[in-house]
C-alpha cells in the first residue's frame, strides 16, 4: 500500500516548502461523476511555495487520487475498523526540472486536471454498518539536489465526490419491474410488480404482489391457503475482504398480515405503499420554499435595519462528520466498491397451508437523493454535459467514449491541461509573487514582506 493512514492531515519531513490548492469557494470536482457525458473531473491548480522566502531545489511533484473505504467490524468486546485504500490515479512526474536533475526555484503553480473514474464509488458514511467512503488527492514534492541530501513533502487533500447515476427521475429506473417465482411443489406462482426501481429518503415505494395457483399443473392440490405475508426491505453489506464477513444484514421494514384466504387461479392481489425509511432530513437543506408569513404578525418598520441569513443549524450531526463527507451522504444508499458494496431488496416471505412456502426478492436502488431534490439536480445534470461538450469539444466527447479503459481517458485529458508555472530565483518572478523587488538577494531585507494576493 503506498499511503497509509495518516493521523494528521500532512505530513512534513521539510518546512521550508508549503502545499496548498487554489483557494476556491467551489468545489473543485467539476462535471457530475458517475454521468460520463458530462466529463467527471478534478480540476485545479497546486501551488508550491517557499515558507521563508528563500530559494530551494526541487526535484519533481507527484500527484495522486487516493480512495479510502472503512468497515467497522463488530467483535465480542466491541468492534473493530477495518480499511483498504485504493490508488486509483498517478502520475509520479505531474512535474519535473526541464533539463536538469532539480531546480532552484521559489515556487511552482502545477496545473492538475484529473479523470474522474466512472466506477467511483460517492463518498458517505453509511451510519447502518458504519461504513465510510472517502476520496484524496495526495500530492508528493521531492526536494533536493541530489539523492543523499533528498527530502519531501506529503500533502493530503480530502475531496467531496458525489455521483449522479442513481436519480430515481432517470427513465430506466421509471420502468416496472416484474418477478415472477413459483413454490418448490410448483403449486403456487406468485408475481410481483415494482412501478418505480430507484427511491430516495422518504420516497413512496410500491409494490404490486398477485398470488395464484398453477394450472399448468396437473398434480394441482386443493383448498390451497395463505397462511401470511411478510413485506421485507433489507439492507445489504457485502465485503470483498477474506477476513470479513461476506454478507450482513439490516432489516429496514417488515410489516405481516394473515389473510387466511384460499389461493384460486384468479389470484389474490396485495398492494402495498410506505415511504422509504429516512434516517435524517439534511436534504432539507436544499429546499428553497418560502416560509409562510401571516400578515397580521408583521409590522413594517422601514427604520429598522434588517439582515436576512440562513440558519441550518438545525441540522444537528450526532457525530462530527469528517472531512471529505458531504452532510447529504450520512444515511445508507446503493453503493457499489472495491472493498464492500451496500445493496437493497425487497422480500415477500408468503406461507401456505398444503403447499410450500417460498418468498419473492427484488432488488431496488437507493439514491441519496429524493424525487424532489432530483428535479434541480437533473437540470443542473445537463447543464454540464453542454458546458463539457462546448469546452472540450465533440471529437473529444466520441474518444472519451471510445477509450477502452482508464489509462486511455488520462492520456485524452493530459493534453488539455496547461504547463506548469515556475518561478525562478530571478527578480523578476520575485516580483511576480507580491514581493517587493528591492528587497530580492537583499540579506539586510527582511523575509516578511508586504504582499496581497
Amino acid at each position: 500500500m503506498l499511503f497509509q493512514a495518516h493521523s494528521a492531515p500532512s505530513q512534513k519531513i521539510d518546512s521550508c516548502v508549503s502545499v496548498f490548492l487554489e483557494p476556491t469557494s467551489n468545489s473543485i470536482v467539476y462535471g457530475c461523476p458517475g454521468i460520463p457525458r458530462s466529463i467527471p473531473r478534478i480540476e485545479t491548480t497546486v501551488h508550491v511555495r517557499s515558507t521563508n522566502a528563500l530559494p530551494f531545489m526541487i526535484r519533481a511533484v507527484a500527484v495522486f487520487l487516493i480512495s479510502r473505504q472503512k468497515v467497522v467490524v463488530p467483535t465480542k468486546f466491541g468492534s473493530n475498523d477495518a480499511f483498504k485504500e485504493f490508488k486509483l490515479y498517478e502520475d509520479s512526474m505531474a512535474f519535473k526540472p526541464a533539463n536538469d536533475f532539480s531546480q532552484k526555484v521559489l515556487g511552482v503553480s502545477l496545473p492538475i486536471l484529473i479523470p474522474v473514474p466512472r466506477d467511483i464509488p460517492s463518498s458517505a458514511l453509511l451510519s447502518s454498518f458504519g461504513s465510510s467512503t472517502t476520496h484524496s488527492l495526495v500530492v508528493k514534492v521531492i526536494l533536493g539536489d541530489s539523492a543523499a541530501n533528498e527530502s519531501f513533502v506529503v500533502e493530503t487533500f480530502p475531496i467531496v465526490i458525489k455521483t449522479y447515476d442513481t436519480l430515481p427521475l432517470y427513465r430506466q429506473f421509471n420502468e416496472p419491474l416484474v418477478r415472477s417465482s413459483k413454490s418448490p411443489d410448483n403449486q403456487i406462482i406468485a408475481e410481483a410488480v415494482v412501478p418505480v426501481t430507484a427511491v430516495g429518503p422518504s420516497d413512496l415505494l410500491c409494490l404490486n404482489c398477485r398470488i395464484f395457483t398453477n394450472s399448468s399443473n396437473n398434480k394441482l392440490k386443493k383448498h390451497i391457503t395463505l397462511k401470511q405475508i411478510t413485506f421485507q426491505i433489507k439492507e445489504y453489506l457485502e465485503c470483498y475482504d477474506g477476513g470479513l464477513p461476506p454478507v450482513t444484514e439490516n432489516k429496514l421494514f417488515t410489516t405481516t398480515l394473515e389473510p387466511g384466504k384460499e389461493v384460486t387461479t384468479q389470484g389474490i392481489q396485495e398492494n402495498y405503499s410506505i415511504n422509504f425509511p429516512q434516517s435524517n432530513d439534511y436534504l432539507k437543506i436544499h429546499s428553497f420554499e418560502e416560509p409562510y408569513i401571516i400578515e397580521q404578525e408583521t409590522i413594517n418598520d422601514y427604520e429598522t435595519t434588517i439582515i436576512e441569513s440562513a440558519n441550518i443549524s438545525s441540522f444537528v450531526l450526532k457525530d462530527k462528520l469528517g472531512e471529505g463527507l458531504p452532510l447529504t451522504h450520512f444515511q445508507s444508499f446503493t453503493s457499489l466498491g472495491q472493498f464492500y458494496s451496500i445493496k437493497f431488496e425487497l422480500i415477500l416471505k408468503l406461507k401456505f397451508s398444503k403447499a410450500k412456502d417460498f418468498d419473492v426478492r427484488i432488488p431496488i436502488i437507493v439514491c441519496p437523493y429524493d424525487r424532489k431534490t432530483s428535479e434541480p439536480l437533473l437540470k443542473w445534470i445537463m447543464l454540464e454535459c453542454e458546458v463539457a461538450k462546448a469546452r472540450f469539444g465533440k471529437q473529444f466527447i466520441d474518444q472519451f467514449f471510445a477509450a477502452k479503459n482508464y489509462l486511455e481517458i488520462c492520456s485524452l485529458m493530459g493534453k488539455y491541461r496547461p504547463p506548469p508555472v515556475v518561478y525562478r530565483y530571478c527578480k523578476e518572478d520575485w516580483e511576480k509573487l507580491g514581493y517587493d523587488g528591492v528587497a530580492f538577494n537583499n540579506p539586510r531585507s527582511p523575509n516578511l514582506v508586504l504582499y496581497i494576493d
